[in-house]
């Protein structure tokens, strides 16, 4: 997990060019654990110094920086930090995880209850770009408990992706 301390140099980094494209200069002002790394919170300097209303910087969101990688992504200000289905994105299209398959849960308790008819009838009805061998192939990996084929997955529904609430803005940044 990358330290709290180089998530920090991370995004101050990152911020050392703000002022260079005409912004105010910018400071982290808050850092808190996260599931996915550390989320770190900036405003400008003239605002902590003074607290004055006109010297806030609005609209922006807080920084993630990866607890695996280090890499450091833009969060947009509106999300929910701790819930919502931008984290399953973000396994997904950052880390590289799939998302849990609803799908197979169900088979499985039909399979598990005798009802392997049932099972394929679900899977046809659920994928019905599969066909009947494709379909034949996702129930016999479930009922194996093996991982299903790759040319199966591929072909399987995907759930519709929302807004895009995070951006990457640089790639790794491992501890030295």
């Amino acid at each position: 997990m990358v330290s709290k301390a180089w998530a920090v140099q991370v995004v101050e980094r990152h911020l050392a060019g703000w002022p260079a494209a005409g912004g105010p200069k910018m400071v982290v002002t808050h850092v808190d654990p996260h599931r996915l790394g550390w989320v770190v919170s900036s405003q400008s300097e003239r605002y902590v110094r003074t607290r004055a209303f006109l010297d806030m910087v609005v609209g922006h969101g807080p920084f993630l920086v990866d607890g695996v990688d280090g890499s450091l992504h833009m969060v947009h200000a509106t999300i929910d930090l701790e819930d919502g289905e931008w984290i399953e994105d973000y396994l997904e299209q950052v880390r590289g995880l799939d998302r849990d398959d609803p799908l197979r849960s169900r088979v499985a308790e039909l399979l598990d209850s005798g009802h392997r008819l049932d099972a394929l009838r679900l899977v046809r009805a659920a994928a019905p770009d599969l066909g009947a061998q494709g379909a034949k192939e996702y129930v016999e990996a479930v009922a194996a408990g093996a991982p299903v084929p790759e040319g199966v997955r591929a072909r399987l529904p995907r759930p519709p992706v929302g807004r895009r609430v995070w951006r990457r803005l640089s790639d790794s940044n491992p501890e030295p």
